[in-house]
């Protein structure tokens, strides 16, 4: 409930006050009262109430005097003066004191709820913009260490333009110039598929490792970057300012660490190879790759291998492949997928053909499937349910034409299956709803109403919104109703107001406060931007 206190040296008007105004109603609770300024003043404080009804003539320490003290302590209440003095410099006063409002004893009670209810909605509102704040500066933590880690990402990958850093980045990496850098690769030993994890919570899995990985970083390192690459790989990059001698004895315990520890707690073994240390980030890329060189090909793969053997050039490109074959299947390509199995099989006609080594690369090309369709919601059982022993088909081909022809066929059996007609169906939704959005966007649009039309629950209609378009229809809207604004204030040809009424705000400040936390600018300021030929 609304905090409330009342300073005041007439004992009949904090009675009569006490007793008439309908607390209950207005959500709010009698916090303590006062006879002067200063008893007032302490009682604030101690309280920290969020509205302050006082007068201004007072004992020891008048109302407007307490009033500027306790602006000098940061007050946030809202203040009310009611006061039996009309003289206007004690009103011109109260207004460099951005006092909330000033009413004339007697006031009715009418009166006086009617401005009680305008502060507790200016409070509530202040108060739900506070929170929001509050989530975009989380938001923006989280975002910070996503751009960070995306941005390592394709470095290490390749994809990266090293030569042009965005500026969101280069105070990310100016910590790095004169750092040591390396990569590790961590590697399940089994395809993740055959692990309890696969089918009770994967999602707790990658929780669990992400955790233990990070812990056991933190106590060694203080600059390094984990990613997922696939369902059966992540990757560390590591940045430090110990000399490669120590640096290479710190990757080596870590490594040992990172195996032991995911063996004990997850019951799951992995293998971590260490890549080469290189004093410049923008090598990052060769350390991965040195990394995969390394990388064992587990003996679980397949009972053909009678040892682990080391992996030549076969994958070390592989990163770049699997993210082009991922993005395929995300969007049922079967073209660009087509492209990207040819290209890379393009590459290995030359290479001698190993079983154990094809075995392992049939099942990390399906295992980005694997992923790739777990991201967006399908699952590859489904789509090929005959599908029950992989290593068996995989382990009776006998040279990389047939392992490309099998790649191929599961590829195209994916990207033509009918559970992406509800995917497309939903796709189709959503075009209907965006533009419907463009079309009635001076309304009050709501899911809800949308979801009334459609005859469907608003949770299932956001839930598919948000998957097809990435962002939740209350984000969405207010982006697009934002984006208008800016180019309709940008052409000038509308009055802040009618802007604001054309893009679906009746009332302008909030549409002012929406603006601004959108575009970081007032409408105001965006309009004094422009240039003076507009």
């Amino acid at each position: 409930m609304w905090q409330v206190v009342i300073i005041d040296d007439d004992q009949k008007v904090l009675r009569g006050m006490k007793k008439v105004i309908p607390w209950e109603r207005l959500n709010c609770q009698w916090a303590g009262e006062a006879k002067n300024g200063q008893d007032g003043k302490d009682l604030i404080r101690r309280v920290k109430p969020d509205i302050v009804i006082t007068d201004i003539y007072m004992p020891i320490l008048n109302g407007l005097e307490m009033i500027q003290e306790l602006k000098e302590d940061c007050l946030h209440s809202k203040v009310i003066i009611l006061s039996g003095y009309n003289d206007f410099e004690y009103a011109r006063q109260a207004m460099r004191l951005n006092v909330a409002d000033y009413l004339s004893k007697p006031a009715s009670l009418d009166t006086i709820t009617e401005v009680l209810e305008r502060m507790i909605n200016q409070l509530q509102h202040e108060r739900t913009e506070q929170k929001q704040m509050e989530e975009l500066e989380n938001k923006v933590v989280v975002y910070e260490s996503l751009v960070e880690k995306e941005w390592v990402k394709s470095v290490v990958t390749g994809t990266a333009n090293v030569l042009s850093v965005p500026k969101s980045i280069q105070h990310y990496i100016a910590k790095w110039k004169y750092k040591n850098h390396a990569v590790l690769a961590i590697t399940y030993d089994e395809p993740l598929q055959n692990t309890s994890f696969y089918h009770s919570d994967w999602n707790l899995f990658r929780f669990a490792c992400n955790n233990i990985i990070n812990d056991l970083m933190e106590e060694t390192f203080s600059d390094f970057q984990y990613f997922e690459v696939h369902l059966f790989q992540g990757i560390l990059t590591i940045h430090s300012e110990q000399d490669s001698e120590l640096f290479m004895d710190s990757l080596h315990n870590i490594a040992q660490k990172i195996e032991n520890s995911i063996q004990s707690f997850l019951q799951v073994k992995v293998n971590v190879s260490i890549g080469s240390i290189l004093s410049n980030w923008e090598q990052l890329q060769d350390s991965m790759k040195a990394a995969l060189e390394r990388t064992v090909i587990p003996t679980s793969v397949s009972p053909l291998s009678e040892k682990a053997i080391v992996t030549n050039a076969l994958w070390t490109n592989g990163m770049e492949v699997s993210q082009k074959l991922s993005e395929a299947i995300r969007h049922a390509d079967e073209t660009a997928a087509r492209h990207v199995i040819l290209s890379f099989f393009e590459k290995l006609k030359d290479q001698p053909y190993h079983q154990a080594a094809a075995v392992r690369l049939g099942i990390e090309m399906w295992t980005i499937m694997t992923y790739s369709l777990h991201d967006i919601g399908m699952n590859l059982s489904e789509i090929l349910p005959e599908n029950k022993d992989l290593i068996y088909e995989l382990s009776v081909l006998t040279n990389w034409t047939e392992l490309q022809q099998f790649i191929e066929k599961k590829t195209k059996q994916i990207c033509i299956h009918q559970s992406w007609d509800e995917n497309k169906k939903h796709r189709q939704l959503v075009e209907q709803i965006v533009e419907y959005v463009n079309e009635h966007l001076s309304e009050n649009i709501t899911l809800q109403d949308i979801a009334n039309e459609l005859y469907i629950s608003r949770n299932y209609l956001g839930q598919i919104f948000k998957n097809i378009v990435g962002e939740s229809f209350k984000n969405y809207i207010t982006r697009i109703r934002m984006e208008r604004a800016k180019k309709m204030l940008q052409e000038g040809n509308y009055l802040i107001y009618e802007v604001s009424e054309k893009v679906g705000f009746g009332n302008p400040a909030y549409f002012t406060t929406t603006f601004k936390k959108f575009t970081g600018l007032t409408p105001t300021d965006l309009i004094q931007r422009r240039p003076v030929n507009q």
